[in-house]
Parts: C-alpha cells; structure tokens; sequence
C-alpha cells in the first residue's frame, strides 16, 4: 500500500490508502489480465486505450448490480475505485461458502437512497468541472465545426434559395404577387440538409463521447488531454455515427409529433423525455463496451431500468442548478445594465456562455459516473464510496490537460 498511486492500475479504498492491481478485489485471477499498459494506453495500440478505462463488473461476492452482467470484455485491467464493502482489500469467500443475499430495504429508505446517490454522483460530474476546467474547450470546439458544418451546407443550399428568391422577385414584377410562388425543396436540397442534421449530431456525440473518455480516464487517476480524448473517441466513429443516425432520425420524428397540436405537444414532450433518459447510456456502452449503435441502444434501456431513479434525479438536478444560474446571471447583468448597458451586456454573455459550458461538461461527467456506478455497484475513481461529500473538498494534485 501507498500514500500515493505508484502507477496504472492502482486503486484508493475508502481508507484513502492506494493498493497495487493485484489486491483489487475485482481482479481476475484466471490468468486472462490485457498486458500492463505503457503510459495509459495498452500494448495493442491507441484503440485499447477505451477498453483500458472502461468499469470493471462489480466482484460475484461484492454487491450486485440490479442491471445483471456487464458486457464489458472480461480481460480488462482492474478498476482503482474504493471498494463498497470494506476499508481494506477483501479476500473472496471460500470456495462453497453461501453468498447471502442482502436484505430488502423498506420502500422509503431505497427512495431516499437513490435521491442521495444521484446528488453525490451529479457532484462528481461538478467536481470534474473544477478539477479538469480544461473539459469546456470540448464544446467550445465542437460549437465551431458545427458552425463550419452549418456553413458549408448553407452554401450548399444558395443555388436554390437565389433561384426561388429570383422566382419570387419576377412574379411580383409581373403582378402575380409573391404570394403565388411556392418555394420547393428538391430531393437535393432535403439531403443537404438531413446530412448537415445527422453532422452536427455526430459532432455533438463525439463532443460527449471525448468528456466522458477523458473523465473516464480521470476516475483511474490518470490525467490525459483533450487531444487524446478524442482521438480514443474516434476508434469508435462508425458506431458513434451510427448512434447520431438514430438519434437524429428519432428526434426529428418526436418535434415532428410536437407540432400537431396541444396533445401532440404534450405526447412528443414526454416521448422524448422517455427518449433521452432510455438513450442515456448509449454513448459509454458504445465507448467501453463491445456493442454497436443497436445493442448500445438495448444495454442502455437495461441500465436506465435498474438506475433510472439515479438517473431522474441526477438530471433533473442538473437543469435545475442550469437555470438556476442563468436567472441569477440575467439578474445580475441586468442590475449592472442599469448602470452601464455595454458592461451588462457583456457580463450577461459571458455568463450565459459559462453556464452552457459548465451544465454540458458537468451532465457529461454524470453521464459517466452513472455509467460506472451502474456497472460497478461502486463509486467512481477516487471518489469515496461512503462519503462522496468529504472528497469534493479535497482538490486533486497535479496539472491541467487541454487541447
């Protein structure tokens, strides 16, 4: 044991003492462990970096994950997250010795339960936050292809906009009045624009899939840039693009519901809220596990069943927290304006575009620490399994990684 990590593969138990992978007590012991990684990314190259990050499965006589098995490989390196049952690395059971299955909790208790895990697992996303700042360049990049994206397909579609503007402008001339001109999007034009749609989607996954790469990379005390991040992100493009395929068809379908009315308003609102907490596993089920945009989609509705309380609670606080800061943003920008209009401006901007980057990276980070809590019945990384709380105060040494 070690005050310290002594390199990869070393875990903290909750008596803040580091272990070596060997006492881990999820490591296998068939002799099936991937080789020792060099510098965080396995021998077999910068695709393995992924499958090195990913959750270990919670250990048969440790607790028990109500979402069944995991499917992530079995030959992974053990996972350097305190173990949720002791403050020193455990031995297994004797072979033949009876597992005693927990007693059940009263319905209250599990509630109550489920609302303080959300909380702590939502403060380990915050926590990345503060301690990986570098995390905000992600979206501040992808916001910028998507412009790029968005731009080109404009260009694009210019041909056609000027034609039906020409069409417009000499139907007027005529008398006939613009009125009886009707703009047409021809089969070109709709694939421009579906495949500009599908784009900025896949952008936005891959911007989600570098933060919870990195965060994930992170929860095994190991500190990598953006870069990297996303370069470990991208072995998994063609399932990624995939999953934006779905994603943006699916989404397109229930605004499509939304516009029909008061019912179809409500009937689309909830679909896609059913939506987005059915798919919230997607995106670290793809990453980590060996599985493509269709089997992401089925691991993740298997997950949100056994988390969705975590899962509700996590979000909701997220948005929460996310409009609760800009109303004290417009009213601070506003109070200021009263005074300076240009200094409230800029300070409303400013803290409108923080607030954006801070809630996408903090629901990111969430993304990835109920994924882990998911598949390992443990906390994430460092993170104490008893007592996140005491560990948010304890700023993490080391520098800052960014693009």
């Amino acid at each position: 044991m070690s005050d310290t990590s002594q390199g990869p593969g070393w875990w903290i138990a909750s008596d803040g003492r580091w272990y070596p992978p060997e006492l881990h007590p999820g490591r296998r012991t068939d002799g099936e462990d991937r080789p020792p990684a060099v510098n965080g990314v396995g021998q077999h190259g910068a695709a393995d970096s992924l499958a090195g990050w990913a959750p270990a499965t919670a250990p048969a006589w440790g607790p028990s994950t109500p979402s069944g098995p995991s499917a992530v490989p079995s030959g992974l390196p053990p996972m350097p997250g305190t173990p949720s049952f002791g403050s020193a690395p455990a031995d297994p059971p004797p072979e033949g010795h009876p597992v005693t299955a927990p007693t059940m909790a009263p319905m209250a208790s599990a509630t109550r339960g489920r609302f303080r895990r959300g909380l702590r697992l939502v403060g380990v996303g915050f926590t990345m936050v503060r301690d990986e700042p570098g995390l905000m360049a992600v979206p501040v990049v992808a916001f910028l292809v998507e412009l790029l994206i968005v731009g080109v397909g404009a260009l694009l579609l210019l041909p056609g906009l000027r034609s039906a503007a020409e069409a417009a402008s000499a139907a007027s001339s005529s008398g006939g009045g613009s009125a009886s001109v009707v703009t047409r999007v021809t089969p070109v034009d709709w694939l421009v624009l579906v495949a500009v749609g599908i784009l900025v989607t896949f952008v936005s996954v891959v911007s989600h899939a570098t933060i919870i790469a990195r965060v994930m990379a992170r929860f095994h005390g190991e500190r990598i840039s953006n870069t990297r991040a996303a370069r470990a992100a991208l072995t998994k493009s063609p399932h990624l693009l995939a999953w934006a395929f779905i994603n943006y068809v699916v989404i397109s379908i229930l605004r499509s519901i939304g516009r029909r009315g008061i019912i179809g308003l409500l009937l689309g609102w909830l679909l896609r809220a059913g939506w987005l907490l059915a798919s919230f596993f997607v995106v670290p089920v793809i990453l980590f596990e060996d599985r493509g945009a269709v089997g992401g989609i089925k691991r993740s509705v298997e997950l949100c069943r056994a988390r969705w309380g975590e899962n509700v609670i996590g979000n909701s606080a997220i948005g929460i927290i996310g409009v609760a800061a800009i109303a004290v943003v417009a009213i601070v920008s506003f109070l200021v304006g009263t005074v300076f209009a240009p200094l409230g401006a800029a300070l409303g901007a400013i803290g409108l575009v923080l607030t954006v980057l801070v809630v996408t990276v903090a629901s990111a980070a969430f993304n990835a620490a109920l994924y882990w809590f998911a598949v390992t019945d443990q906390s994430p990384g460092p993170y104490s399994v008893d007592d996140l709380a005491s560990a948010y105060r304890r700023r993490t040494r080391g520098g800052i990684s960014a693009f």
